[in-house]
C-alpha cells in the first residue's frame, strides 16, 4: 500500500482549518461567528525575560522588614514607575517597576517579575465562519470556495481583488505586467527572475503575489517584504501546471484570500489560496492512495509542474537514471507522452 500526499486544486470545495495557539490562552471570537482571513481569533500571554528586585537590599532591612514593606501582590500588572516597596517617613526610601511587568513571584523580600511582549496571536487565515472552539487553545474555522494549493510561502496573510498578470502560465513577470490596476489585488503571475519586479509589486502595495516559480537567488530579498508570496511549483523556472492556472484565470476578479504558510510535510498543512463563494461540497481528503486513473502534479525535475493520470503502478522497485531504486507509476501527461516517475515525486490532486 503506497500512500500519497494529496495537493488541492479545487474549483469548489468546504474547508475546515484548526488555527490553535501554542500554550493556552483565551478565544476572542464565538462560535457561528463571521471571521475575515486576517482577524485574531485566540491569543495567548507573550513572557519575553524575568528579572528581580531584592527589596532588602535596596532599602538595606532584613528579610521580615522588606515583606512588610512590600506593597504589592503577586500577579500584580505594573506601569513602570509604580511604587513596590517604601519605608515611610521623612527621609522615605522608594523601590519602583523599573519597566512595565507582572509579578510572578514575592519571597524572603525579593520581587520577581515577569516582562511582556505583543500578545502571541494566532489569526483566521481565510473568510469563513467559527465552527467549532478548541477550550483555551483556539478554533476550527470553516469556509467554502476555490481553493489552490502550493509548495512554499513566507509565512503571511492577505485578501483582495484576484488579478491574472500572465496570459500564459509560462511567462515570466515583468515590469509592464505590473500596472497600476494590480496595486491592493491578490496578484497572479509566472516565474519571477529579477529583483525589479518584486521590489515593484511591494511598491504597488499588493495583498498577496502568487507566483508559479521564482530565481532563488531572490530570496533574500523575499524575506524583507510585508505582504504574502506563494510559490505554486517551486524554485527555478518552472511554469504553472494547467490545472492550477485554470482555476485562476476562470475566477479572476473574484476576491481572494492567501494564507502563505509554509509547507509542513508532517501535517500536510501548504500554503494555500481561497476564492471563497457559497458550496455545499465535502470536505476534501489530505491522505489517500496511488491508484491507477488518478490525476497527479510532478513536483520534482526533471519534469517539475506537469500534470498527468497515471496508468500504472510498476510492481516492485525500478531502476532510475540516477541509479537508485524506487517505486514508480507509469503518467500520461496532457499532451499524451506516457513517462515513469518515482511515486516521492507526485502529489495527487484532489
Amino acid at each position: 500500500m503506497t500512500y500519497a500526499p494529496v495537493i488541492h486544486y479545487l474549483k469548489q470545495t468546504t474547508i475546515r482549518r484548526s488555527r490553535l495557539l501554542p500554550v493556552p490562552g483565551r478565544v476572542l471570537v464565538s462560535p457561528g461567528q463571521k471571521v475575515s482571513g486576517s482577524d485574531a481569533v485566540a491569543e495567548a500571554i507573550n513572557p519575553t525575560g524575568h528579572f528581580f528586585m531584592d527589596v532588602r537590599s535596596i532599602l538595606k532591612v532584613d528579610t521580615d522588614t522588606a515583606g512588610e514593606l512590600i506593597q504589592r501582590k503577586k500577579g500584580e500588572h505594573l506601569a513602570k514607575g509604580d511604587i513596590l516597596a517604601e519605608t515611610g517617613g521623612e527621609f522615605s526610601r522608594v523601590v519602583r517597576a523599573p519597566i512595565d511587568c507582572e509579578i510572578t513571584e514575592i519571597n524572603s523580600g525579593v520581587i520577581i517579575m515577569e516582562t511582556r511582549g505583543e500578545p502571541l496571536q494566532v489569526r483566521a487565515g481565510l473568510p469563513g465562519f467559527v465552527r467549532e472552539l478548541n477550550g483555551e487553545f483556539g478554533v476550527v474555522v470553516e469556509s467554502g470556495g476555490a481553493l489552490v494549493q502550493g509548495v512554499w510561502g513566507n509565512d503571511l496573510i492577505g485578501a483582495g481583488l484576484l488579478v491574472m498578470l500572465c496570459e500564459k502560465p509560462d511567462e515570466e513577470l515583468t515590469l509592464r505586467q505590473l500596472e497600476a490596476s494590480a496595486r491592493g489585488s491578490v496578484a497572479v503571475a509566472g516565474y519571477c527572475l529579477t529583483g525589479e519586479a518584486i521590489r515593484m509589486a511591494a511598491e504597488l502595495e499588493l495583498q498577496g503575489l502568487i507566483l508559479s516559480s521564482i530565481n532563488p537567488e531572490l530570496m533574500g530579498l523575499i524575506d524583507n517584504l510585508h505582504f504574502p508570496i506563494m510559490l505554486i511549483e517551486g524554485f527555478g523556472k518552472i511554469p504553472m501546471n494547467s490545472t492550477a492556472f485554470s482555476i485562476f484565470h476562470e475566477l479572476e476578479k473574484r476576491d481572494a484570500a492567501i494564507h502563505a504558510r509554509q509547507w509542513d510535510q508532517t501535517t500536510g498543512d501548504r500554503p494555500e489560496v481561497l476564492i471563497p463563494f457559497q458550496t455545499q461540497a465535502l470536505q476534501p481528503p489530505e491522505v489517500d492512495e496511488f491508484a491507477p486513473g488518478q490525476i497527479v502534479h510532478v513536483k520534482l525535475p526533471p519534469f517539475s509542474g506537469e500534470v498527468g493520470t497515471i496508468l500504472g503502478l510498476n510492481a516492485g522497485m525500478t531502476q532510475l537514471s540516477n541509479g537508485l531504486r524506487a517505486p514508480t507509476a507509469v503518467l500520461r501527461k496532457q499532451n499524451g507522452d506516457q513517462i515513469t516517475v518515482p511515486l516521492a515525486n507526485l502529489d495527487l490532486i484532489m
